[in-house]
């Protein structure tokens, strides 16, 4: 069987901006990649959405993509569901799709979520401490999957659902979440799973979230790390590393990766500086931008990442670069990042840690903020963080009085 993998689309990123056609563009190259390589399944890993709440122009583009696949008839293939004595039939009339939701995706219980949305629209079959069955020539598939959840509390979530691999099948794992060893924090905020606590007689682990591709193999277990098929956190990695789609023929249990033919390039270079005048600096940079240029035509997407010391009684303040980036325009999208060293050492580290979390939107930083505050006071773990700020959010007072008024804290799902 032949089984296309992919992750991270972010229908909706860039809304509003030179970027916001990218990832709609590349999530159909890896659809149609996947309908090329004639796959006889395809499982994402989460973030197909960029927001948890889409617009309704990402919902346009989402059954956009979903209608590719719909497209291409074939014979009517049965999915099996289950979660614990819960157990349903899918019927697809082309190529079934398995996936899990991802951190953007996720919403406390009292509401639904977008790929919710999608599996009742006959897009998908979503898993969240599930697993689906899908026979084929005399072949059994099963995929195991958990969705992305606030990373505090995801090493909790594996150990209580605790997946194990099904006799006389293939079988693959889905995850969403960051690993410890691929961050240099160790930090549960940032993440609390280890490869250790990968769960071993698995075929394949598959994780969405980080969004370079990578395979590893740990002993008996392989980790594939899907990647994403847009860039959006500009990392260095994102810059080492093609867009595209993996395809892991189940017999074999071998990988092959496909790019993307058509992708924005992502350049990411760094420029060093100690006690730099500004004059310095700005030349500095106009060289590296002119053969970041002259090397790659076609407005590629470049991040430069200034580093060091300035010189005696200059700030970041004042270093404008805003006249560079004007006479680049028409040759690049440029993100110029100045990242000096600062005297105070405590709030440098800070930045250094709001850089690994990435791009963050006001609510999910808003609801970082309030588990923080929680976590120093008596009402640590007295209930669910995440189900009270979704409701706060959409303005249920009443609800979270209730829930806050219960004598006891409400115990953990998965």
């Amino acid at each position: 069987m032949r089984i296309a993998i992919f992750s991270d689309l972010h229908i909706g990123f860039g809304k509003g901006t030179q970027r916001s056609e990218e990832a709609f563009g590349q999530a159909k190259q890896a659809f149609e990649l996947a309908l090329m390589e004639k796959a006889d399944l395809i499982l994402l890993a989460g973030d197909l959405f960029n927001e948890a709440v889409p617009s309704q122009e990402a919902w346009l583009d989402m059954f956009r993509l979903f209608s590719l696949v719909k497209e291409a008839k074939g014979k009517q293939r049965k999915l099996l569901y289950s979660k614990g004595a819960e157990k349903k039939g899918f019927l697809f009339d082309s190529i079934p799709v398995v996936s899990i939701a991802g951190t953007h995706e996720f919403r406390s219980r009292d509401f639904r979520n977008a790929l919710e949305v999608l599996q009742e629209a006959g897009c998908l079959v979503y898993l969240h401490a599930a697993k689906a069955f899908f026979e084929l020539g005399g072949e059994t598939v099963a995929v195991h999957g958990l969705s992305g959840v606030p990373e505090k509390k995801a090493l909790d979530a594996l150990r209580l659902w605790g997946p194990k691999p099904e006799s006389g099948a293939v079988n693959i794992l889905l995850l969403h979440q960051s690993i410890k060893e691929f961050l240099p924090f160790d930090d549960d905020m940032i993440a609390s799973i280890a490869l250790a606590d990968l769960p071993a007689g698995f075929d394949l682990i598959v994780d969405g979230h980080l969004h370079w591709a990578s395979e590893q193999k740990l002993g008996e277990k392989r980790l594939l790390v899907a990647g994403s098929t847009v860039v959006t956190q500009m990392k260095r990695l994102e810059a080492e590393k093609e867009k595209g789609i993996f395809v892991f023929d189940s017999a074999k249990k071998g990988l092959s990766f496909v790019p993307l033919p058509n992708q924005r390039r992502f350049v990411f270079e760094k420029l060093e500086f100690k006690s730099a005048a500004l004059e310095r600096i700005k030349e500095a940079v106009e060289e590296k931008l002119s053969s970041i240029a002259s090397k790659n035509p076609g407005m590629p997407l470049v991040k430069l990442k200034l580093k060091g010391t300035l010189a005696k009684g200059l700030g970041e303040a004042d270093v404008d670069l805003s006249a560079v980036k004007k006479r680049f325009s028409e040759k690049m999208l440029l993100f110029i990042d100045p990242d000096f060293e600062q005297a105070d050492f405590r709030h440098r580290l800070e930045q250094l840690r709001e850089e690994q979390l990435g791009k963050k939107s006001v609510s999910a930083m808003g609801f970082e903020l309030l588990e923080k505050n929680l976590a120093e006071t008596d009402f640590r773990d007295a209930f669910d963080v995440k189900r009270v700020f979704d409701l706060l959010a959409e303005g249920n007072i009443d609800k979270v009085v209730e829930i806050l008024s219960e004598p006891k804290k409400a115990a953990a799902n998965p």
